[in-house]
């Protein structure tokens, strides 16, 4: 009797750890999927917002997102070029030259994406100065994401500084 009751406790216990050990991993998976998802989320906005290409091919065949390869295209070396150059001048926007350099481009996506407050004070900044034009605050993240020189205040500090001429405008 002692020994059927020994016996049925243990395979209670047993239950009791595989139902558990059940659920951690189901958990454990989640999350894995969760990241997996949030990583594939951040090469997608990553490539759209840096003008790139992605390869997916690796990608496809074991599902793995940081097996997508983000390419750069003529588009993508405009806006870092951009992004340089007022990075120069204004010394609160930060330029990732380093993982540029190292093709990191997760890293030169969130650099981006962090500047974008700065960005924005910097644009109300150039407008304290202008006289008969309203003030923009994207005016840097319009010019940088995508050439745009929707402000003639901003044309003019372009100008003054080096970094666009008259014969280089781009159309707005």
């Amino acid at each position: 009797m002692k020994r059927k009751r020994m016996f049925v406790i243990a395979v209670v216990l047993v239950l009791c750890v595989g139902i558990a050990f059940y659920f951690w991993y189901k958990d454990q998976q989640e999350k894995e999927a969760n990241a997996n998802y949030a990583l594939l989320e951040e090469y997608n906005y990553a490539g759209g917002t840096l003008h790139m290409e992605a390869d997916t091919s690796e990608y496809d065949q074991t599902g793995d997102p940081n097996d997508i390869e983000l390419m750069p295209t003529d588009l993508t070396y405009e806006l870092l070029q951009r992004w340089e150059a007022i990075a120069e001048l204004i010394p609160t926007i930060d330029y990732p030259e380093d993982a540029v350099e190292e093709g990191d481009w997760l890293k030169v996506y969130n650099t981006l994406a962090n500047n974008r407050f700065d960005m924005e004070e910097a644009s109300e900044k150039l407008a304290e100065g202008a006289t008969n034009e309203t003030p923009e605050s994207m005016v840097i993240n319009s010019y940088i994401y995508k050439g745009m020189i929707r402000r003639n205040y901003f044309r003019e500090f372009l100008e003054e500084n080096g970094i666009e001429g008259p014969d280089r405008r781009r159309p707005e």
